[in-house]
Protein backbone atom coordinates (compact mmCIF):
# COMPACT_ATOMS: atom_id res chain seq x y z
CA UNK A 1 0.00 0.00 0.00
CA UNK A 2 1.02 4.04 -0.68
CA UNK A 3 -0.06 7.35 0.48
CA UNK A 4 -1.91 7.39 -2.74
CA UNK A 5 -4.50 4.47 -1.95
CA UNK A 6 -4.51 5.54 1.59
CA UNK A 7 -5.88 8.68 0.03
CA UNK A 8 -8.73 7.20 -2.55
CA UNK A 9 -9.46 5.37 0.96
CA UNK A 10 -10.00 8.55 2.60
CA UNK A 11 -11.60 9.97 -0.34
CA UNK A 12 -14.63 7.35 0.25
CA UNK A 13 -15.47 8.76 3.12
CA UNK A 14 -16.94 11.38 5.08
CA UNK A 15 -13.91 12.55 6.79
CA UNK A 16 -11.72 15.86 5.83
CA UNK A 17 -9.99 18.91 7.24
CA UNK A 18 -11.30 21.85 9.24
CA UNK A 19 -9.94 24.97 9.61
CA UNK A 20 -10.69 27.07 12.64
CA UNK A 21 -10.04 30.71 12.13
CA UNK A 22 -8.94 33.96 14.27
CA UNK A 23 -12.66 34.23 14.94
CA UNK A 24 -14.10 31.02 15.70
CA UNK A 25 -15.38 30.64 11.94
CA UNK A 26 -14.74 27.08 10.55
CA UNK A 27 -14.79 26.02 6.85
CA UNK A 28 -14.60 22.21 5.97
CA UNK A 29 -13.30 20.65 3.00
CA UNK A 30 -13.54 16.24 2.90
CA UNK A 31 -10.54 14.52 1.74
CA UNK A 32 -12.61 13.84 -1.70
CA UNK A 33 -12.64 17.37 -2.62
CA UNK A 34 -9.55 17.91 -1.62
CA UNK A 35 -7.78 15.18 -3.55
CA UNK A 36 -10.23 16.28 -6.65
CA UNK A 37 -8.41 19.50 -6.70
CA UNK A 38 -4.79 18.04 -5.98
CA UNK A 39 -5.30 15.89 -9.70
CA UNK A 40 -5.74 18.54 -10.69
CA UNK A 41 -3.22 21.35 -9.43
CA UNK A 42 -0.70 17.72 -10.15
CA UNK A 43 -1.47 18.38 -14.01
CA UNK A 44 -0.84 22.40 -13.86
CA UNK A 45 2.63 21.39 -11.99
CA UNK A 46 3.28 18.44 -14.71
CA UNK A 47 2.91 21.31 -17.37
CA UNK A 48 4.82 23.51 -15.68
CA UNK A 49 7.95 21.05 -15.89
CA UNK A 50 7.37 19.18 -11.84
CA UNK A 51 8.86 15.46 -12.43
CA UNK A 52 8.76 12.26 -10.43
CA UNK A 53 11.70 12.09 -8.13
CA UNK A 54 12.07 16.34 -8.37
CA UNK A 55 12.55 17.10 -4.86
CA UNK A 56 10.06 19.65 -4.70
CA UNK A 57 10.33 22.43 -1.27
CA UNK A 58 6.71 23.25 -0.22
CA UNK A 59 6.29 26.89 1.22
CA UNK A 60 3.29 27.41 2.37
CA UNK A 61 1.42 28.78 5.84
CA UNK A 62 -1.45 26.33 6.90
CA UNK A 63 -4.40 26.03 4.66
CA UNK A 64 -6.16 24.45 2.12
CA UNK A 65 -3.60 25.44 -0.45
CA UNK A 66 -0.94 23.62 1.64
CA UNK A 67 -2.34 20.42 1.36
CA UNK A 68 -3.48 20.12 -1.83
CA UNK A 69 -0.03 21.17 -3.13
CA UNK A 70 1.52 18.15 -0.80
CA UNK A 71 -1.37 16.09 -2.03
CA UNK A 72 -0.78 16.68 -5.31
CA UNK A 73 3.32 16.13 -5.31
CA UNK A 74 2.30 13.03 -3.64
CA UNK A 75 0.49 12.14 -6.90
CA UNK A 76 3.09 13.32 -8.94
CA UNK A 77 5.87 11.09 -7.30
CA UNK A 78 7.70 13.96 -6.54
CA UNK A 79 9.69 14.32 -3.07
CA UNK A 80 8.17 16.94 -1.13
CA UNK A 81 9.79 18.77 1.42
CA UNK A 82 8.12 21.27 3.72
CA UNK A 83 9.55 24.41 5.39
CA UNK A 84 8.74 27.75 7.14
CA UNK A 85 7.26 30.52 5.95
CA UNK A 86 8.25 33.64 6.07
CA UNK A 87 5.95 34.95 8.63
CA UNK A 88 6.97 32.27 10.37
CA UNK A 89 10.64 31.65 9.91
CA UNK A 90 12.63 32.84 13.11
CA UNK A 91 16.06 33.00 11.85
CA UNK A 92 17.65 36.20 11.79
CA UNK A 93 18.46 35.35 8.14
CA UNK A 94 15.30 33.59 6.97
CA UNK A 95 16.58 34.04 2.90
CA UNK A 96 19.89 32.60 3.87
CA UNK A 97 18.77 29.61 6.30
CA UNK A 98 16.52 28.63 3.25
CA UNK A 99 18.41 28.49 1.06
CA UNK A 100 21.28 26.61 2.91
CA UNK A 101 17.74 23.86 3.02
CA UNK A 102 17.12 23.92 -0.40
CA UNK A 103 20.70 23.47 -1.27
CA UNK A 104 20.71 20.35 1.64
CA UNK A 105 17.79 18.42 -0.10
CA UNK A 106 18.74 19.38 -4.12
CA UNK A 107 15.54 21.10 -4.76
CA UNK A 108 14.56 21.22 -8.43
CA UNK A 109 11.50 23.83 -7.74
CA UNK A 110 9.98 26.05 -4.66
CA UNK A 111 6.05 25.87 -4.54
CA UNK A 112 4.41 28.82 -2.96
CA UNK A 113 1.45 31.22 -2.59
CA UNK A 114 2.02 34.13 -4.85
CA UNK A 115 1.90 36.20 -2.04
CA UNK A 116 5.34 34.86 -0.50
CA UNK A 117 7.17 35.19 -4.03
CA UNK A 118 8.77 38.18 -3.22
CA UNK A 119 9.59 37.37 0.24
CA UNK A 120 11.11 33.60 -1.41
CA UNK A 121 12.67 35.56 -4.36
CA UNK A 122 15.60 35.78 -3.04
CA UNK A 123 16.53 32.13 -1.65
CA UNK A 124 15.10 30.86 -5.13
CA UNK A 125 16.98 33.61 -7.05
CA UNK A 126 20.17 32.01 -4.99
CA UNK A 127 19.60 28.13 -5.57
CA UNK A 128 18.75 29.17 -9.26
CA UNK A 129 15.08 27.31 -8.64
CA UNK A 130 12.01 28.50 -10.23
CA UNK A 131 8.80 29.37 -8.28
CA UNK A 132 5.75 27.99 -8.67
CA UNK A 133 2.14 28.73 -7.54
CA UNK A 134 -0.01 27.00 -5.67
CA UNK A 135 -3.48 29.79 -5.03
CA UNK A 136 -6.89 28.05 -6.00
CA UNK A 137 -7.86 28.93 -9.41
CA UNK A 138 -11.21 29.16 -11.42
CA UNK A 139 -10.28 25.48 -13.02
CA UNK A 140 -10.96 24.01 -9.49
CA UNK A 141 -14.38 24.53 -9.93
CA UNK A 142 -14.70 21.44 -12.37
CA UNK A 143 -13.07 18.47 -10.21
CA UNK A 144 -12.16 15.59 -12.21
CA UNK A 145 -13.20 11.97 -11.57
CA UNK A 146 -11.21 10.48 -8.81
CA UNK A 147 -10.30 6.86 -10.13
CA UNK A 148 -9.71 7.97 -14.41
CA UNK A 149 -7.65 10.71 -12.96
CA UNK A 150 -5.59 8.79 -10.70
CA UNK A 151 -4.55 6.29 -12.53
CA UNK A 152 -2.94 8.37 -14.78
CA UNK A 153 -0.46 9.98 -12.64
CA UNK A 154 2.71 8.43 -11.46
CA UNK A 155 2.14 8.37 -7.72
CA UNK A 156 -0.50 5.65 -8.04
CA UNK A 157 2.21 3.25 -8.68
CA UNK A 158 4.32 4.39 -6.12
CA UNK A 159 6.39 1.49 -4.33
CA UNK A 160 6.61 0.77 -0.29
CA UNK A 161 10.22 1.52 -0.49
CA UNK A 162 9.88 4.71 -2.80
CA UNK A 163 10.41 8.13 -1.03
CA UNK A 164 7.55 10.10 -0.41
CA UNK A 165 8.65 12.51 1.79
CA UNK A 166 12.10 14.43 2.66
CA UNK A 167 11.74 15.87 6.22
CA UNK A 168 14.67 17.58 8.24
CA UNK A 169 16.29 17.01 11.69
CA UNK A 170 15.62 19.12 13.87
CA UNK A 171 19.34 20.56 14.06
CA UNK A 172 19.12 21.18 17.51
CA UNK A 173 22.90 20.64 17.75
CA UNK A 174 23.44 20.84 14.54
CA UNK A 175 23.20 21.78 10.93
CA UNK A 176 19.60 20.30 10.14
CA UNK A 177 20.08 16.88 7.87
CA UNK A 178 17.45 16.26 4.89
CA UNK A 179 15.60 12.56 5.92
CA UNK A 180 14.29 10.25 3.28
CA UNK A 181 11.04 8.76 4.31
CA UNK A 182 9.44 5.84 1.97
CA UNK A 183 5.71 5.34 1.63
CA UNK A 184 6.23 1.79 3.69
CA UNK A 185 7.90 4.37 6.53
CA UNK A 186 4.81 6.38 6.81
CA UNK A 187 2.52 4.21 6.77
CA UNK A 188 3.85 1.98 9.43
CA UNK A 189 4.39 5.16 11.76
CA UNK A 190 0.79 6.35 11.41
CA UNK A 191 -0.41 2.52 11.54
CA UNK A 192 1.76 1.94 14.86
CA UNK A 193 0.41 5.45 16.61
CA UNK A 194 -3.22 4.21 15.25
CA UNK A 195 -3.15 1.18 16.98
CA UNK A 196 -2.95 2.40 20.25
CA UNK A 197 -6.33 4.59 20.40
CA UNK A 198 -8.61 3.49 22.68
CA UNK A 199 -11.37 1.62 20.81
CA UNK A 200 -12.69 2.44 17.36
CA UNK A 201 -10.50 4.55 15.41
CA UNK A 202 -13.97 5.84 13.74
CA UNK A 203 -14.46 7.33 17.40
CA UNK A 204 -11.41 9.87 17.68
CA UNK A 205 -10.84 12.72 15.63
CA UNK A 206 -7.84 15.12 15.84
CA UNK A 207 -6.97 18.76 16.55
CA UNK A 208 -3.68 20.67 16.07
CA UNK A 209 -1.97 23.79 15.81
CA UNK A 210 1.33 23.37 15.33
CA UNK A 211 3.29 23.83 12.16
CA UNK A 212 2.73 21.64 8.95
CA UNK A 213 6.43 21.82 8.18
CA UNK A 214 7.61 20.13 11.64
CA UNK A 215 7.09 16.20 11.83
CA UNK A 216 4.39 16.06 14.61
CA UNK A 217 1.86 19.04 12.95
CA UNK A 218 2.29 17.31 9.65
CA UNK A 219 2.38 13.73 10.32
CA UNK A 220 1.12 13.00 13.56
CA UNK A 221 -1.67 15.50 12.55
CA UNK A 222 -2.60 15.78 8.66
CA UNK A 223 -1.30 12.71 7.53
CA UNK A 224 -2.25 10.01 10.13
CA UNK A 225 -5.87 11.66 9.86
CA UNK A 226 -5.80 10.42 6.43
CA UNK A 227 -4.49 7.23 7.14
CA UNK A 228 -6.71 6.41 9.97
CA UNK A 229 -9.16 7.69 8.11
CA UNK A 230 -10.66 10.41 10.43
CA UNK A 231 -11.10 14.54 10.98
CA UNK A 232 -8.47 16.51 11.97
CA UNK A 233 -8.99 20.67 12.31
CA UNK A 234 -6.47 22.34 11.66
CA UNK A 235 -5.37 26.33 13.57
CA UNK A 236 -2.72 28.44 12.47
CA UNK A 237 0.47 28.52 14.12
CA UNK A 238 0.27 32.24 14.22
CA UNK A 239 -3.14 32.42 15.09
CA UNK A 240 -2.08 30.43 18.95
CA UNK A 241 1.04 32.30 19.70
CA UNK A 242 -1.27 35.41 19.22
CA UNK A 243 -4.23 34.00 20.97
CA UNK A 244 -3.46 30.13 22.81
CA UNK A 245 -7.13 30.39 23.71
CA UNK A 246 -7.74 29.44 20.01
CA UNK A 247 -6.10 26.12 20.68
CA UNK A 248 -8.32 25.44 23.31
CA UNK A 249 -11.63 26.59 21.62
CA UNK A 250 -10.88 24.50 18.59
CA UNK A 251 -10.63 21.36 21.09
CA UNK A 252 -13.91 22.52 22.62
CA UNK A 253 -15.76 23.08 19.32
CA UNK A 254 -14.53 20.16 16.94
CA UNK A 255 -15.18 17.36 20.04
CA UNK A 256 -11.14 15.93 19.24
CA UNK A 257 -10.30 13.33 20.84
CA UNK A 258 -6.54 13.61 20.36
CA UNK A 259 -4.11 16.75 20.09
CA UNK A 260 -0.17 16.95 19.77
CA UNK A 261 1.59 19.82 21.73
CA UNK A 262 4.78 20.76 22.86
CA UNK A 263 5.57 21.17 26.47
CA UNK A 264 5.87 25.11 26.03
CA UNK A 265 2.72 25.37 24.78
CA UNK A 266 0.74 24.03 28.07
CA UNK A 267 3.37 27.08 29.64
CA UNK A 268 1.66 29.76 27.40
CA UNK A 269 -1.86 28.73 27.74
CA UNK A 270 -2.01 28.39 31.56
CA UNK A 271 -0.01 31.82 31.72
CA UNK A 272 -2.40 33.92 28.48
CA UNK A 273 -5.34 32.36 28.64
CA UNK A 274 -7.73 34.65 30.19
CA UNK A 275 -10.82 33.59 32.78
CA UNK A 276 -13.36 34.58 30.57
CA UNK A 277 -12.05 32.62 28.05
CA UNK A 278 -12.99 29.48 29.52
CA UNK A 279 -16.73 30.50 29.19
CA UNK A 280 -18.67 27.53 27.51
CA UNK A 281 -14.94 25.55 27.00
CA UNK A 282 -15.34 21.94 27.14
CA UNK A 283 -12.67 19.99 26.93
CA UNK A 284 -13.36 16.83 28.61
CA UNK A 285 -13.80 14.70 25.44
CA UNK A 286 -9.66 15.09 25.15
CA UNK A 287 -8.56 11.15 25.63
CA UNK A 288 -4.73 11.84 24.57
CA UNK A 289 -2.85 15.28 24.93
CA UNK A 290 0.49 13.69 23.16
CA UNK A 291 3.01 16.05 24.85
CA UNK A 292 6.53 15.24 22.96
CA UNK A 293 9.13 17.49 20.74
CA UNK A 294 10.93 18.60 23.82
CA UNK A 295 11.35 17.88 27.81
CA UNK A 296 8.18 17.14 29.39
CA UNK A 297 7.96 18.66 32.62
CA UNK A 298 5.84 18.00 35.07
CA UNK A 299 4.91 20.88 37.13
CA UNK A 300 3.60 22.54 33.55
CA UNK A 301 1.59 19.30 33.02
CA UNK A 302 -0.05 19.98 36.31
CA UNK A 303 -0.29 23.74 36.17
CA UNK A 304 -2.48 23.08 33.37
CA UNK A 305 -4.60 20.15 34.28
CA UNK A 306 -5.03 22.78 37.61
CA UNK A 307 -5.86 25.44 35.40
CA UNK A 308 -8.42 23.76 33.15
CA UNK A 309 -10.02 21.38 35.54
CA UNK A 310 -12.89 23.52 35.47
CA UNK A 311 -13.26 23.05 31.74
CA UNK A 312 -13.39 19.09 32.41
CA UNK A 313 -9.62 18.55 31.20
CA UNK A 314 -8.12 15.27 33.03
CA UNK A 315 -4.69 14.92 33.74
CA UNK A 316 -5.11 11.30 32.99
CA UNK A 317 -5.73 12.51 29.53
CA UNK A 318 -1.72 13.49 29.10
CA UNK A 319 0.21 11.24 27.14
CA UNK A 320 4.27 11.97 26.71
CA UNK A 321 5.46 10.73 24.08
CA UNK A 322 8.91 10.15 22.70
CA UNK A 323 10.09 10.63 18.91
CA UNK A 324 12.17 11.81 16.35
CA UNK A 325 12.67 12.65 12.73
CA UNK A 326 14.60 9.49 11.82
CA UNK A 327 12.08 7.49 13.07
CA UNK A 328 9.59 9.35 11.37
CA UNK A 329 7.73 10.35 14.06
CA UNK A 330 7.16 8.58 16.89
CA UNK A 331 8.79 5.67 19.05
CA UNK A 332 7.63 5.19 22.35
CA UNK A 333 4.05 6.22 23.62
CA UNK A 334 2.58 6.58 27.40
CA UNK A 335 -0.06 4.52 28.55
CA UNK A 336 -3.41 5.98 27.08
CA UNK A 337 -5.91 7.16 29.91
CA UNK A 338 -3.66 6.72 32.75
CA UNK A 339 -1.72 9.58 34.76
CA UNK A 340 2.12 10.26 33.80
CA UNK A 341 4.60 8.88 35.35
CA UNK A 342 7.04 10.33 37.01
CA UNK A 343 10.20 9.24 39.62
CA UNK A 344 12.26 11.04 41.87
CA UNK A 345 16.15 10.39 41.22
CA UNK A 346 19.14 10.70 42.79
CA UNK A 347 20.97 13.88 40.95
CA UNK A 348 24.32 12.37 42.12
CA UNK A 349 23.91 8.63 41.20
CA UNK A 350 22.55 10.13 37.81
CA UNK A 351 24.95 12.27 36.90
CA UNK A 352 27.60 9.10 37.81
CA UNK A 353 24.71 7.04 34.85
CA UNK A 354 22.40 5.54 37.32
CA UNK A 355 19.19 6.13 37.74
CA UNK A 356 18.17 5.68 41.68
CA UNK A 357 14.93 6.31 43.44
CA UNK A 358 15.24 8.95 46.36
CA UNK A 359 12.60 10.56 48.92
CA UNK A 360 10.40 12.62 47.26
CA UNK A 361 11.04 14.73 50.25
CA UNK A 362 14.58 15.18 49.98
CA UNK A 363 16.38 18.33 49.24
CA UNK A 364 15.62 19.67 45.98
CA UNK A 365 19.19 20.12 44.88
CA UNK A 366 19.57 16.14 45.60
CA UNK A 367 16.25 14.98 43.95
CA UNK A 368 15.54 15.25 40.07
CA UNK A 369 11.79 14.56 39.20
CA UNK A 370 11.54 13.21 35.52
CA UNK A 371 9.18 12.02 33.51
CA UNK A 372 8.25 9.07 31.60
CA UNK A 373 7.73 8.70 28.10
CA UNK A 374 6.22 5.24 27.67
CA UNK A 375 6.76 1.79 25.68
CA UNK A 376 7.81 1.26 22.14
CA UNK A 377 4.85 1.53 20.05
CA UNK A 378 4.04 -2.09 18.53
CA UNK A 379 7.01 -2.81 15.97
CA UNK A 380 9.30 -0.58 17.26
CA UNK A 381 12.25 -2.15 19.45
CA UNK A 382 14.49 0.31 21.50
CA UNK A 383 17.66 -0.02 23.30
CA UNK A 384 20.02 1.48 25.41
CA UNK A 385 23.77 0.76 24.93
CA UNK A 386 26.72 2.05 26.82
CA UNK A 387 29.98 3.51 25.70
CA UNK A 388 31.63 0.24 24.54
CA UNK A 389 27.84 -0.12 22.41
CA UNK A 390 26.93 -3.45 25.14
CA UNK A 391 23.47 -2.96 26.19
CA UNK A 392 23.35 -0.81 29.23
CA UNK A 393 21.93 -2.80 32.02
CA UNK A 394 18.54 -1.79 33.35
CA UNK A 395 18.56 1.78 35.61
CA UNK A 396 21.85 2.63 33.64
CA UNK A 397 22.05 5.58 31.93
CA UNK A 398 22.76 4.66 27.95
CA UNK A 399 22.40 6.01 24.18
CA UNK A 400 18.86 5.48 22.69
CA UNK A 401 19.01 2.88 19.49
CA UNK A 402 15.59 2.44 17.56
CA UNK A 403 14.69 -0.21 14.99
CA UNK A 404 11.67 -0.84 13.09
CA UNK A 405 9.65 -0.29 10.02
CA UNK A 406 9.36 3.39 10.52
CA UNK A 407 13.19 4.34 10.61
CA UNK A 408 14.26 6.25 7.43
CA UNK A 409 16.36 4.53 4.94
CA UNK A 410 18.68 7.49 5.44
CA UNK A 411 19.72 10.86 4.98
CA UNK A 412 18.25 11.85 1.86
CA UNK A 413 22.16 12.39 -0.52
CA UNK A 414 24.23 11.52 2.73
CA UNK A 415 25.43 8.51 2.74
CA UNK A 416 28.41 9.12 5.09
CA UNK A 417 26.25 10.84 7.62
CA UNK A 418 23.63 7.69 6.72
CA UNK A 419 26.69 4.96 7.65
CA UNK A 420 27.36 6.98 10.88
CA UNK A 421 23.74 6.81 11.87
CA UNK A 422 22.35 3.62 11.12
CA UNK A 423 24.13 0.43 12.30
CA UNK A 424 22.95 -3.21 11.43
CA UNK A 425 18.92 -1.43 10.80
CA UNK A 426 19.54 0.48 14.40
CA UNK A 427 19.14 4.04 14.33
CA UNK A 428 21.80 6.14 17.03
CA UNK A 429 18.91 8.73 18.15
CA UNK A 430 21.59 10.76 19.72
CA UNK A 431 19.53 10.57 22.58
CA UNK A 432 20.56 9.38 26.39
CA UNK A 433 17.85 7.83 28.42
CA UNK A 434 17.18 4.94 30.69
CA UNK A 435 14.86 2.09 31.64
CA UNK A 436 13.23 2.59 35.03
CA UNK A 437 10.25 0.31 36.13
CA UNK A 438 10.06 -0.85 32.04
CA UNK A 439 9.51 2.83 30.96
CA UNK A 440 11.38 4.89 28.65
CA UNK A 441 13.01 8.34 30.24
CA UNK A 442 14.69 10.78 28.48
CA UNK A 443 18.18 12.38 29.79
CA UNK A 444 19.22 14.71 27.35
CA UNK A 445 21.07 14.71 24.25
CA UNK A 446 24.79 12.91 23.79
CA UNK A 447 26.13 16.12 22.54
CA UNK A 448 24.55 18.45 24.57
CA UNK A 449 25.50 16.72 28.26
CA UNK A 450 27.56 19.41 30.42
CA UNK A 451 30.26 17.19 32.18
CA UNK A 452 31.44 18.90 35.35
CA UNK A 453 33.97 16.48 37.60
CA UNK A 454 33.30 13.75 35.71
CA UNK A 455 29.21 13.67 36.00
CA UNK A 456 26.74 14.18 33.67
CA UNK A 457 24.30 16.86 33.35
CA UNK A 458 21.67 17.22 31.30
CA UNK A 459 21.08 21.29 29.81
CA UNK A 460 17.38 20.67 29.90
CA UNK A 461 17.13 20.60 33.57
CA UNK A 462 19.69 23.60 34.38
CA UNK A 463 17.59 25.15 31.37
CA UNK A 464 13.95 24.39 33.12
CA UNK A 465 15.24 26.12 36.47
CA UNK A 466 14.83 29.34 35.49
CA UNK A 467 11.50 29.08 34.63
CA UNK A 468 10.52 30.49 38.61
CA UNK A 469 12.99 33.57 37.34
CA UNK A 470 9.86 36.04 37.25
CA UNK A 471 10.90 38.40 34.03
CA UNK A 472 12.53 35.59 32.03
CA UNK A 473 10.82 33.90 28.71
CA UNK A 474 9.68 30.17 29.83
CA UNK A 475 11.89 27.85 26.98
CA UNK A 476 13.58 30.32 25.74
CA UNK A 477 17.21 29.76 27.75
CA UNK A 478 19.92 27.63 26.62
CA UNK A 479 22.63 25.79 28.47
CA UNK A 480 25.87 24.65 26.98
CA UNK A 481 29.62 23.92 28.39
CA UNK A 482 32.45 25.32 28.25
CA UNK A 483 35.98 25.23 29.15
CA UNK A 484 37.03 26.01 32.82
CA UNK A 485 40.99 25.67 32.55
CA UNK A 486 41.53 26.95 36.39
CA UNK A 487 39.25 23.83 37.71
CA UNK A 488 40.81 21.37 35.29
CA UNK A 489 37.38 20.79 34.12
CA UNK A 490 34.03 21.91 32.22
CA UNK A 491 31.80 24.66 33.42
CA UNK A 492 28.79 25.72 32.28
CA UNK A 493 27.22 29.07 30.69
CA UNK A 494 23.11 30.33 30.89
CA UNK A 495 21.81 32.38 28.14
CA UNK A 496 17.94 33.17 28.53
CA UNK A 497 15.90 36.15 26.94
CA UNK A 498 13.95 38.27 29.28
CA UNK A 499 10.37 39.38 28.78
CA UNK A 500 9.38 42.16 26.33
CA UNK A 501 9.35 45.45 28.69
CA UNK A 502 11.24 44.13 31.71
CA UNK A 503 14.10 46.41 32.15
CA UNK A 504 16.27 45.78 35.24
CA UNK A 505 18.73 42.57 33.02
CA UNK A 506 21.38 42.71 36.02
CA UNK A 507 18.68 41.65 38.48
CA UNK A 508 17.04 39.35 36.45
CA UNK A 509 21.03 37.66 35.29
CA UNK A 510 21.30 37.02 39.57
CA UNK A 511 18.03 35.54 39.93
CA UNK A 512 18.31 33.23 37.35
CA UNK A 513 21.83 32.06 38.74
CA UNK A 514 20.50 31.45 42.13
CA UNK A 515 17.50 29.74 40.55
CA UNK A 516 19.75 27.17 38.95
CA UNK A 517 21.85 26.96 42.05
CA UNK A 518 18.98 26.24 44.46
CA UNK A 519 17.87 24.15 41.91
CA UNK A 520 20.77 21.76 40.83
CA UNK A 521 23.28 22.62 43.18
CA UNK A 522 25.17 23.44 39.90
CA UNK A 523 26.96 26.99 40.12
CA UNK A 524 27.35 28.37 36.70
CA UNK A 525 30.19 30.17 34.87
CA UNK A 526 27.71 32.93 33.42
CA UNK A 527 24.56 33.72 33.09
CA UNK A 528 23.68 35.77 30.65
CA UNK A 529 20.63 37.95 29.63
CA UNK A 530 19.51 38.70 26.17
CA UNK A 531 16.86 40.81 24.40
CA UNK A 532 13.75 38.57 23.19
CA UNK A 533 13.97 37.17 19.97
CA UNK A 534 18.00 36.71 19.97
CA UNK A 535 18.68 33.27 20.71
CA UNK A 536 19.03 30.92 17.28
CA UNK A 537 16.22 28.74 17.17
CA UNK A 538 15.09 25.86 14.80
CA UNK A 539 12.12 26.10 12.04
CA UNK A 540 9.83 24.59 14.75
CA UNK A 541 10.89 27.22 17.47
CA UNK A 542 13.17 25.17 19.40
CA UNK A 543 16.40 26.85 20.97
CA UNK A 544 19.37 25.55 19.05
CA UNK A 545 22.08 24.97 21.79
CA UNK A 546 25.19 24.59 19.65
CA UNK A 547 24.62 27.23 17.42
CA UNK A 548 24.01 29.61 20.24
CA UNK A 549 27.22 28.57 21.75
CA UNK A 550 29.81 29.05 18.74
CA UNK A 551 27.49 32.89 18.88
CA UNK A 552 28.43 33.52 22.31
CA UNK A 553 31.67 32.38 22.61
CA UNK A 554 32.41 34.14 19.39
CA UNK A 555 32.01 37.47 20.98
CA UNK A 556 28.44 37.72 18.12
CA UNK A 557 25.39 37.27 21.07
CA UNK A 558 25.46 40.42 22.77
CA UNK A 559 23.72 40.21 26.24
CA UNK A 560 21.69 43.19 28.14
CA UNK A 561 23.69 41.88 31.30
CA UNK A 562 25.55 38.91 32.83
CA UNK A 563 26.31 37.34 36.30
CA UNK A 564 29.48 35.88 36.57
CA UNK A 565 30.97 33.14 38.99
CA UNK A 566 34.30 35.00 40.24
CA UNK A 567 31.73 38.28 41.10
Amino acid sequence: MNLIQALRRAADSDYGVRLFGRDGSVVRKSFAQLLSEAILLAEQLHKQGLRADDAAALIAPTGFEFVRALFALFLLKARPFCLATPRLGRMADYSGATSALLRAAGARVVLAEEASRKQLQSAASACELGLLAIDESDALDNLPDLDSSLAALPGCQSKTEDIALIQFSSGTTVDPKPIALSHGNLLANTRAILSVFPGAISDHSGCSWLPLHHDMGLIGGLITAFVAPGDITLVRPEDFVARPALWLQALSESGATVSPAPNFALQMCAERVRQEDLVGLDLSRLQMALIGAETVHEATLRRFAERFAECGFRYEAFTPVYGLAEATLAVTFSAIGRAPQAANLDRTALAEGRALSIAGDAEQSRRLRVVSVGRPLPGVEVELRDASAQAAPEGSVGKIFVRGPSVMSGYYLRPEATAQTLRNGWLDTGDLGFIYEDELYIYGREKDVIIIHGRNHDPAMIEHAVHGAGGLQHDRAVAFAIADERRASEGFVLLAEKERGKADAAALARAAREAIIAATGLIPERVGVLEAGKLPRTTSGKVRRGAAARLYLAGLLETLAESRRDE
